[in-house]
């Protein structure tokens, strides 16, 4: 039987490397076009008022029944204001709950309580990390192929 060469070691470790980077890519993607589609809703128990909130707009749709403008204005306010903030706590348990699912629920992520933060961090590291991971994917595969493995 024959002792693998250095190599075969070299490239199946680099093979690794770059299935591990591959991952890590994709899982990162993955969890950014998530958090984008997140949209956190709340309604008044008579379904006159409702409100849907995302992580770049706090009050992005507002359905008003013409019949929720006949109560008192401080009423109506109070309720819109309730509502608000009923929407954006659905998007933050949204938002933890997918951080949740695809980071493995540990380190930083179970720290994340503000998706529009969440999503800005990840933009930053998705450009600080994704252009020298993919140069070095790329530098792997030049060397992958130079080896002939």
């Amino acid at each position: 039987m024959t002792e693998p060469r250095q190599g075969d070691q070299a490239a199946d470790v680099m093979a690794q490397m770059m299935a591990r980077m591959r991952e890590e890519l994709r899982r990162g993607d993955e969890l950014r076009s998530r958090l984008a589609g997140l949209t956190g809703r709340a309604e008044s128990p008579d379904g006159l008022v409702a409100v849907t909130c995302t992580a770049d707009d706090p009050a992005h749709e507002l359905h008003l029944d013409p019949r929720a403008l006949r109560r008192p204005s401080e009423e109506l306010a109070e309720l819109l204001q309730e509502l608000l903030r009923e929407a954006r706590t659905d998007l933050r348990r949204q938002t933890d709950e997918a951080l949740r699912e695809l980071g493995g629920g540990a380190g930083p992520q179970s720290l994340v309580h503000d998706p529009a933060a969440a999503q800005a961090k990840l933009a930053q590291l998705n450009e600080l990390v994704s252009g020298p991971v993919r140069d070095s994917v790329q530098m792997l595969e030049r060397m992958r192929r130079q080896l002939g493995v």
